[in-house]
């Protein structure tokens, strides 16, 4: 190994002053040297805060005591970069992060460590890895090459030495440090008040008995007794709150429910920033909190976002005009809901990735899931294509008439599963929507008009002069009528077995209505029976035959 001027100038003193520029890990004395200068700087400047704030009478913290707690974990950010965290959640790994930055500085205390000069600038992979690392002489604390996006490497202390650091920092804790100082500063940090508390608070906490200050697992005694006593508070209000709000009736406004849910997204916030600044929970237990809590907040929000849309589904069946049974009205209650459900999908994918799942894993599970459970709802699935089929080709509307299979009668209802027709009878008929998808309907309620359709017997002894004038008369009176078509006007004389006489009246009415069309057809039955016995050619007085 070479070292000279060229080495002494790799040796960071400290990061660069641009907050910009990246750390330099392009080597491991590079990663080591940005690891000991900003942790160093890091515990400096707290305790210098610490100092300040002991020497004022001020209760809350000043601002210096403030920019020098923010820049204490500025740097203690900074120098957990030089940590692999890739095996921790990403939700957890600030805390982890910052839980390790001070366990290793205490580590480094504690043991002979090698001067920066004959940390090396170059390693080569191991015989059993093509990974480069670089293990600190008489340890097992490790440093190893990651890739990054540009494929060059930065060497970090090693994902399994970062899951070790606990059980080191156990084996040297009681040894001297060689700087000689006597203050274990992550004790210090860790069995004491959160930054965002005032540092005074920390000289009230130094009065309690020694029982409260005792370390339990990481934890000090007050800090257990804290963390119990506000979980007890959030749990005990969430679960008063929702048991009132959702133990009433479904019926009646969502919005109550809406604002306990986010209240309860808001307590879970609360919970987590009064844990992690006030009471300090550091370590797994605050990595469980943070864990524990974005579940938590995850299913809330996502309830929260279903509820809000289908509340806004139901809203559709208030809107003034709308067919509430309609399939328009199913659809687009339909639509909002599934946007409500995947924005709440969204939120829950999001969650899994703040906790270290593998999306595409998730994803092809639901895809997996998603077959069977198709298979297992096929004849669900059928009527919901069905009702698409009914939507995009429209054969029926509700308050329509129609007739299918034989059957005649109004449509009422038109879902998602199935239709509803209320028959001429009175009765309620379903249909399965696949199946009345596939039917032939005729709707009677979308005729452009109606037909006119009578039939007469007359004389044989009439004259044929009298019967031609008397159809030219009939087929003048239903032409100047405008509610006929002109030409669909067919008035025709038929001889029938009997040797009797039939007049045959055909014509195309321009009235739709069903109501309308039998008013104007009794209206015109009777005038062209008045005109055919004053023409005195009808046979028996005016037999009239309906065809």
């Amino acid at each position: 190994m070479q070292i000279g001027s060229e080495a002494e100038a790799d040796i960071p003193s400290a990061p660069t002053n641009s907050p910009l520029a990246p750390l330099p890990l392009d080597s491991p004395r590079a990663a080591f040297g940005s690891f000991e200068a900003l942790s160093q700087n890091a515990v400096g400047s707290i305790l210098e805060a610490i100092d300040v704030a002991s020497n004022n009478d001020a209760f809350f913290d000043t601002a210096e005591v403030k920019a020098l707690k923010a820049a204490g974990m500025r740097e203690l950010m900074a120098a957990a970069q030089t940590l692999d965290l890739s095996d921790v959640a990403p939700e957890s790994r600030r805390t982890v992060g910052l839980d390790a930055v001070l366990l290793l500085n205490e580590i480094l205390k504690r043991i002979d460590v090698p001067d920066i000069s004959e940390v090396p600038l170059n390693v080569e992979s191991g015989p059993n890895s093509d990974q480069p690392s670089w293990t600190l002489p008489g340890t097992e604390i490790r440093m190893v090459g990651l890739p990054d996006a540009n494929g060059s490497l930065r060497y970090k202390f090693s994902s399994d030495t970062v899951e070790r650091l606990p059980e080191f920092y156990d084996r040297v804790r009681y040894l001297p440090q060689r700087t000689g100082s006597e203050i274990d500063f992550y004790r210090t940090f860790t069995l004491g008040p959160g930054l965002s508390a005032p540092i005074e608070l920390y000289s009230y906490l130094t009065r309690l008995p020694p029982a409260f200050l005792r370390d339990y697992a990481g934890q000090a005694a007050w800090q257990w007794l804290a963390f119990g006593s506000l979980t007890l508070i959030l749990f005990g209000a969430s679960a008063i709150l929702l048991l009132r709000v959702f133990g009433r009736s479904a019926r009646g406004s969502h919005l109550p429910r809406a604002i306990a849910l986010l209240v309860v997204v808001l307590l879970l916030w609360a919970y987590e920033w009064v844990n992690d600044e006030m009471i300090n929970t550091t370590g797994q237990l605050q990595a469980a909190i943070e864990v524990t809590v974005l579940v938590l907040k995850g299913a809330t929000l996502a309830s929260l976002v279903i509820l809000i849309f289908s509340s806004l589904a139901r809203m559709v069946q208030t809107v003034p005009g709308s067919r509430r049974a309609g399939l328009d009205a199913s659809l687009l209650r339909l639509a909002i809901r599934v946007v409500g459900i995947i924005l709440a999908g969204f939120i829950l994918a999001t969650v899994a990735t703040r906790l270290g799942m593998p999306l595409y894993g998730v994803v092809a599970s639901l895809g997996v899931g998603g077959l069977a459970l198709a298979l297992a709802v096929r004849p669900t699935l059928e009527n919901f294509i069905g009702g698409l089929i009914l939507y995009a080709d429209r054969p029926v509307a509700v308050g329509e008439m129609c007739k299918f299979g034989g059957v005649q009668g109004t449509v009422e209802a038109i879902g998602l599963r199935s239709t509803k027709i209320r028959a001429i009878d009175r009765t309620l008929i379903t249909v399965q929507n696949s199946d009345f998808a596939e039917m032939s309907i005729t709707n009677f309620s979308r005729r452009d008009g109606n037909q006119l359709q009578f039939e007469f017997d007359m004389r044989p002894d009439a004259g044929g002069s009298h019967l031609l004038q008397t159809i030219n008369e009939v087929a003048a009176k239903l032409r100047d009528d405008h509610r006929i078509q002109k030409d669909s006007v067919r008035v025709l004389l038929r001889e029938m077995p009997t040797d009797a006489l039939r007049l045959e009246v055909q014509a195309q009415s321009l009235i739709a209505n069903w109501t309308d069309f039998l008013d104007m057809r009794q209206e015109l039955l009777l005038a062209l029976r008045d005109m055919l016995k004053k023409s005195n050619v009808v046979l028996n007085d005016g037999d009239i035959v309906e065809s």
